[in-house]
């Protein structure tokens, strides 16, 4: 997002790049190779102000991803995240999945204190956060 470009692992290039049948398809669930879901938090009004994305691969049974996690500024704090988070979490374990890995930036302090308190923990694994790129995000896994 605008606001916080290094929060993602993909840019914004990256993404418009894909095509229309790639967008439907992750937006009906099916995602490189296994089944996602897409989430959106909504404030009383209904405008948008959170996102997320659970996916499960068939190449890593009993395992599932959370993706694309963004609170608007102005909704952070208000339970939005966590309400996006436990319904990843309860996607997840619907599909028999145990285990919930995340990554997130190693500068951004304040995702990853909200992450521990939605009771991850950071597994010691680093990785760049996109070629070329200067920063490493750290993976968190939540045992389910």
């Amino acid at each position: 997002m605008i606001d916080s470009p290094d929060a993602f692992g993909s840019t914004y290039g990256e993404e418009s790049s894909q095509s229309e049948s790639a967008w439907r398809d992750w937006a009906a669930g099916r995602w490189r190779g296994g089944t996602a879901i897409a989430l959106a938090g909504r404030d009383p009004t209904g405008a948008v102000v959170g996102t997320a994305t659970g996916a499960a691969f068939d190449a890593e049974p009993g395992v599932a991803h959370l993706y694309a996690m963004w609170v608007a500024p102005d909704a952070r704090g208000a339970g939005v995240g966590r309400a996006l988070v436990e319904a990843v979490v309860a996607w997840a374990r619907d599909r028999g999945c145990g285990r919930l890995v995340l990554s997130v930036t190693e500068t951004n302090r304040r995702a990853r204190g909200f992450y521990e308190a939605c009771g991850f923990a950071d597994t010691g694994e680093r990785r760049p956060l996109r070629e070329g790129s200067d920063l490493d995000v750290l993976i968190f896994a939540k045992t389910l």
